[in-house]
């Protein structure tokens, strides 16, 4: 399905609490969609944790999208580095499946529009956004085997971000 779109990380909690910063954002992107043209979807891309920054968990792109009261133009889009950086394992079968079903159970397949496809030069949980080519990283060759053969994921575009 092709659709106009852009892909951004919800932001940081900038010297206030995760749980402020996240109404900032629901706010920010509440004024976005209501000022724009009304045909672009805003993607928002989960974030490895660095630092201040917020969407790195689950729960946290949840509660954007909650706030947003599930606005029909906001999706996402997850990166394969950023997940593993956040903790998600999608280097092992169990960590895999419990990954997705997370996923499913919070957010919902029908939210998740693109696929950022890239390694991590950092391993599990490290909190590092530092992409690498795929199979050179802690994601392996198999983590990613399962991405293309999960059947949940067939119909949406990958992008390659090495």
């Amino acid at each position: 399905m092709l659709f106009r779109s852009v892909v951004l990380h919800p932001g940081a909690a900038a010297g206030s609490t995760r749980e402020s910063g996240l109404v900032r954002i629901v706010e920010g992107l509440r004024q976005l969609l209501t000022e724009q043209d009304g045909r672009t979807m805003v993607l928002l891309e989960h974030t490895a944790g660095q630092g201040s920054t917020l969407g790195s968990s689950f729960e946290e792109l949840a509660t954007i999208l909650e706030g947003l009261d599930g606005h029909p133009r906001v999706g996402l889009c997850l990166d394969t580095c950023h997940l593993l950086a956040a903790g998600y394992d999608l280097a092992s079968p169990d960590g895999y499946a419990s990954t997705f079903d997370a996923f499913g159970r919070l957010i919902g397949f029908d939210r998740l529009k693109v696929i950022h496809a890239n390694d991590s030069k950092k391993p599990l949980g490290s909190r590092v956004d530092r992409h690498t080519h795929i199979g050179d990283g802690f994601v392996g060759i198999d983590g990613f085997r399962r991405l293309v053969c999960d059947s949940r994921l067939a119909a949406l575009p990958f992008v390659l971000e090495t």
